[in-house]
């Protein structure tokens, strides 16, 4: 029998003398499961997806709840890779959280298109913990491995199991599953067995009418639910589409009662860590010490966590959503964002300023009361507080954010904030236009040969504020100066920085503020006896290409914040010039944005000021009006190419 088995797949590997159907027949990979080989059989070729890296042959998972809250997961990845781009998939981590976690890789090999099956050894699997320089979060874990053999067309096949012990919210049970996705998926398979008694909640999203099977067990005991699709298209992506959350198919199920349950078991949680000693309530004298008004001392505290606490980024779906004990925190000067919210809202309640916990989601606006209750909402922790009567949202991980802001990454939000009582809802205030964005006002002194003298401040608010602040607190002197540098080159080819003020980073209040001077040899061209002067600061002020160059839109187009753009230009013709043409002034107007451009001539006719303002508002326009912010664009990109004609008069 193992002769023949070794001459069988000789054979297999040395075809090309045979006919093409013997090759099909001789070829066809051995040792696979039916479901598998159907999967290889049927699956589509790299001409059939032109768009697209790979395809998800097998997306397979069973979840088994055990009577006693135990949480048994099996799940199956099947690839089929069209190319060189899709190498990076055969690079698999598994990310866990070993104190209520165990995970098992039960096989992976990669099937080779010639048939052969290369088995990854257990020895090749690498366990390591992501966090291992940071002691309080040694128990986020992962198994990772690199599939071998990787080629083109071939097909890499993984399995792994998960068990999960009742830590988080004991006697409850919640869990997430995405059908559709960026690349095709060929067939896709969710399997939840329950306890029968058990009430259970189940949602699907963007896929109307699709219910599940359901079957009960022989014994009565044991209920299971099965959702099933195949042949799913990739979703298109598109430039300010909807979030993943409104376009693809993805199933909710939970047995948790509500959000308050939720509130409360968190609340639960961080109570008891939230630990006062006598070095805390030191600092905390210190901090506000002379401090008059609630507003002053919150403003130190939260300086200080924010600042001195350093922030370890950790997302809730590798670590425990138990806080660590503030006074852990306090004495390594480092912790998560739950770690660093629960020290700040007890520091603040040491200075008598009464704050709580708030859980969210970032980077995303949607609804989250309407949907399911369950932990996989949020992934991020934050403060409010109410000083002096007046709510106050506090990120305690923006170390660039002043007291009173707080990053654009959680601005419009719907978060649970948590009490003992139970939990509420509130929308976090989002950036309003004028809040954000960046200003740049320059005056220009314009010579006869086209050089020119420039002085110009430009100030950042908002999320441009917090990210250059960000960079530069982390860079370098020399750094730095490369920034501004960079920056005069952006605003005219060949511009030479003479002096340039760029703060550190440390100062939070109000607009980043970035003053320089310059000397451009070629701010406007010299054609003949006329100058040709560009109407816009290289890209400030104007966009430099059409985000959107697709003939047609399939999504509705959504813009996130809101934002202001404005930049005001005065130009000081050279002597023996004058105007000879003046562009017109410029309104355009699309969904969601407009743009305005005004040229004035100053009433001695020396000097001319181009303003130019865009704005950006908050929300969401259909694809049937796509065809109108393209052509805003377009026309946008058209005057900024504008130029202002001077004439010689000698």
């Amino acid at each position: 029998m193992t002769n023949r088995l070794a001459l069988i797949l000789t054979l297999a590997a040395c075809t090309t003398w045979m006919p093409a159907e013997a090759q099909k027949a001789k070829t066809k990979p051995i040792g696979l499961d039916a479901t598998l080989r159907e999967a290889m059989r049927t699956a589509p070729k790299a001409a059939d997806l032109p768009n697209s890296d790979f395809v998800k042959l097998l997306d397979f998972g069973t979840v088994t709840v055990k009577p006693d809250g135990t949480v048994v997961a099996e799940y199956r990845e099947t690839y089929k890779l069209f190319n060189e781009r899709a190498r990076r998939i055969a690079e698999v981590d598994l990310p866990y959280n070993s104190s209520y976690q165990e995970l098992t890789v039960q096989r992976a090999r990669t099937i080779k298109k010639n048939g052969r099956i290369l088995d990854l050894m257990p020895s090749e699997i690498r366990s390591s913990s992501l966090f291992s320089d940071f002691a309080l979060y040694d128990d986020s874990v992962s198994e990772g491995f690199s599939m071998p053999g990787i080629e083109d067309d071939c097909v890499i096949d993984y399995s792994y199991r998960r068990v999960s012990r009742p830590l988080l919210m004991p006697g409850e049970f919640w869990d997430y599953w995405g059908f559709s996705d960026r690349d095709p998926i060929q067939h896709c398979r969710y399997v939840l067995n329950v306890p029968a008694s058990r009430k259970l909640q189940f949602k699907v999203y963007d896929r109307p009418g699709f219910e599940p099977k359901v079957s009960l067990s022989a014994n009565g005991k044991t209920k299971t639910y099965v959702w099933e699709l195949k042949d799913l298209p990739p979703i298109e992506v598109e430039p300010s589409m909807p979030p993943s959350s409104e376009v693809r198919v993805w199933l909710q199920a939970t047995s948790i009662s509500s959000w308050d349950s939720v509130a409360r078991w968190f609340w639960g949680l961080a109570k008891p860590q939230a630990i006062t000693t006598s070095a805390i309530k030191s600092t905390v004298a210190g901090l506000t010490a002379g401090k008059q008004t609630d507003e002053a001392k919150a403003r130190a505290i939260y300086d200080w966590v924010a600042n001195q606490v350093r922030y370890v980024g950790l997302e809730f779906g590798l670590s425990a959503f138990r806080p660590h004990a503030t006074t852990q925190v306090y004495e390594k000067l480092y912790g998560d964002c739950k770690d660093k919210s629960l020290l700040l809202v007890t520091m603040l309640g040491i200075a008598g300023i009464k704050a709580h916990p708030v859980l969210l989601h970032t980077d995303s606006q949607h609804s989250v009361r309407e949907r399911l209750p369950s932990l996989d909402a949020f992934d991020h922790c934050i403060a409010l507080a109410d000083v002096g009567g007046k709510q106050v949202w506090l990120d305690a991980t923006a170390e660039t954010c002043e007291y009173g802001d707080i990053p654009g990454s959680v601005r419009g939000a719907e978060a649970l904030v948590t009490r003992e009582a139970g939990g509420e809802f509130m929308r976090i205030p989002a950036y309003a236009a004028e809040e954000n964005g960046g200003e740049a006002v320059a005056s220009v002194v314009l010579a006869a040969d086209g050089s020119a003298e420039v002085e110009m401040e430009l100030r950042f608010r908002g999320s441009l504020g917090q990210q250059m602040r960000a960079y530069a607190r982390q860079a370098t002197p020399d750094q730095r100066k490369q920034l501004v540098q960079a920056m005069g080159q952006s605003i005219a080819s060949g511009a030479v920085v003479k002096s340039s003020d760029l703060p550190d980073g440390a100062e939070k209040a109000g607009p980043f503020l970035l003053k320089m001077k310059l000397s451009a040899s070629a701010w406007a061209r010299r054609v003949g006896n006329s100058l040709l002067v560009p109407m816009s600061m290289g890209k400030i002020g104007a966009d430099a290409r059409n985000p959107f160059a697709k003939e047609t839109r399939h999504w509705p187009i959504v813009n996130a914040n809101a934002m202001r753009d404005f930049g005001e230009l005065t130009i000081s013709l050279p002597e023996g010039f004058e105007v000879e043409e003046t562009p017109q002034d410029a309104n355009l107007d699309a969904p969601l944005s407009s743009y305005r451009r005004t040229v004035r001539k100053s009433v001695d006719g020396r000097s001319l000021t181009v303003r130019i303002e865009g704005l950006t508002q908050r929300g969401t326009a259909p694809a049937k009006d796509y065809p109108g912010m393209k052509r805003y664009f377009d026309e946008m990109i058209r005057i900024a190419g504008d130029v202002l004609i001077l004439r010689s008069t000698k």
